[in-house]
């Protein structure tokens, strides 16, 4: 990506050769090049559609996106029940994805690639590699032993080349072919559609070509603000580096009728005294001597005066907005921070990383077919220091569900392990917690009571047995 500020026209548009900063008329008239060089100086910069370039160049884009997708990867993935929603400990094909789900990356890092990607480019391709005899199982997770995140910028979503079933009732390989990785080591890989989750931002495209059924990137509809910023960036550093004219020295001297030019010999003289004794090489002084009156007038703007931080900051904000980041967590010059930045991160993480990390746990559990067992990935951020102010109402909260359960369960409407479900245990595999109190032997009452340091009275009087009148009731 050029972040030239001005576009070089080519000749049959123009009839011009730009070379440098000289324009060479080429069979043209004096109207065309100053036409051509209008145009060079006018025409605005308008940035690229490289959104990863602008991802790892741009710090305000880099910004929001990896906000998001450092904070969804650094969540704990759990595999889960659906009877109980109670945690699997002792998965270890699932437990192996979570750890390393191929050779050369670990789970953070995949899902960290997979929504930098998602939020760049508006699509991310997860792949499950399983055997050919294996890819059209409805249970993939038994089956594959490597999961890979694939370079979205390489892949292209081929579809059935006739009578394409769309908007009608069919499967996805009924409409998409293959998914095709050109990654340029070698020939071009084709994906079964089946192994392959495609998490997608925006409408897809349905048009034929390569957008087919790629979604939006959202940077799309920041393409002014961008543009602005990297303007902002190339004027900055112009100025840093003393590119382009500064100012001009004109002469300070005067007679009754005003001031009095230089004539060239003084110039001269001028300029070779100035190169020659001032600098900062060898024997170059820091000052310059001058035995004609002079005097400087500046031509350019200084960075205070283009005011370029402002702008940067507004820039900035839209960006962040278009992912949903809220301006009092866009970083600032001055590093300051609001009085209420901890209840906007914890409003982000509820209204936009829970929901986003969410969604993705089901779409991954839709392509392994987890669903098919009894199974669902979920994830956690319990852990994250600006939800623990919630962290008391949820004890509250964890509090009047147990009194509740203990109720229910002396009254014989739960078992232990449903007990525990709700309480987000996992269920134990004692046939004493999946009985009612009323199915349990002597025995068992009394190893309840001690769990639960129950008396006699207070189980007897629950356990008492409704009457032949109550029954009728």
């Amino acid at each position: 990506m050029s972040w030239s500020l001005f576009k070089k026209k080519s000749e049959n548009e123009l009839g011009t050769e730009i070379v440098g900063k000289e324009v060479v008329n080429q069979s043209v008239d004096n109207s065309s090049v100053e036409y051509a060089v209008e145009e060079l100086f006018a025409n605005p910069y308008v940035c690229n559609e490289n959104f990863l370039q602008l991802f790892h160049s741009v710090p305000e884009v880099f910004f929001p996106i990896d906000y998001i997708a450092s904070r969804i990867a650094g969540a704990t993935f759990n595999l889960k029940k659906v009877k109980d929603d109670s945690i699997v400990w002792d998965n270890e094909k699932i437990n192996k994805m979570f750890n390393k789900p191929n050779c050369l990356f670990s789970w953070k890092e995949s899902v960290y690639s997979h929504f930098v990607y998602k939020l760049c480019l508006g699509d991310s391709f997860i792949r499950a590699v399983v055997p050919d005899v294996f890819q059209n199982s409805k249970s993939l997770w038994k089956m594959c032993s490597s999961y890979w995140v694939l370079p979205s910028d390489k892949m292209e979503i081929v579809p059935i080349r006739y009578n394409v079933p769309l908007f009608g009732v069919c499967e996805i390989n009924e409409i998409v072919d293959y998914y095709n990785l050109n990654f340029g080591w070698g020939p071009n890989l084709h994906f079964n559609p089946h192994q392959i989750f495609h998490d997608r931002e925006g409408i897809a495209a349905l048009n034929s070509g390569r957008n087919f059924l790629r979604g939006t990137s959202r940077l799309k509809s920041q393409m002014k603000p961008i543009s602005n910023l990297i303007a902002v960036y190339e004027a900055r550093n112009v100025i840093y580096v003393k590119r382009g004219g500064l100012g001009w020295l004109v002469s300070a001297k005067k007679d009754d009728t005003g001031t009095i030019a230089m004539t060239p010999e003084e110039k001269k003289e001028l300029l070779l005294e100035h190169n020659k004794t001032y600098g900062i090489g060898k024997g170059q002084f820091p000052f310059g001597v001058s035995n004609i009156p002079l005097e400087f007038l500046r031509t350019n703007l200084s960075i205070q005066e283009l005011l370029p931080f402002e702008e940067t900051l507004i820039d900035a904000i839209s960006i962040a907005g278009a992912f949903g980041i809220p301006s009092e967590l866009v970083p600032r010059k001055d590093r300051s921070t609001f009085d209420n930045q901890k209840t906007v991160e914890k409003n982000v993480y509820s209204s936009i990383l829970i929901p986003w990390a969410t969604d993705f746990c089901k779409g991954l559990t839709e392509l392994l077919g987890l669903e098919n067992d009894g199974l669902y990935i979920d994830c956690d951020f319990s852990h994250v220091d600006c939800l623990q102010e919630g962290k008391k109402e949820a004890e509250d909260v964890h509090t009047s569900i147990s009194k509740r359960c203990r109720e229910e369960f002396l009254s014989g409407i739960i078992t232990l392990n449903d007990w525990r479900a709700q309480i987000g245990e996992s269920k134990v595999e004692i046939p004493l917690y999946s009985k009612l109190i009323f199915e349990m032997s002597p025995d068992e009452i009394e190893k309840v009571k001690t769990m639960l340091n129950l008396t006699t009275k207070s189980v007897d009087g629950k356990l008492q047995k409704p009457s032949v009148q109550d029954e009728g009731k």
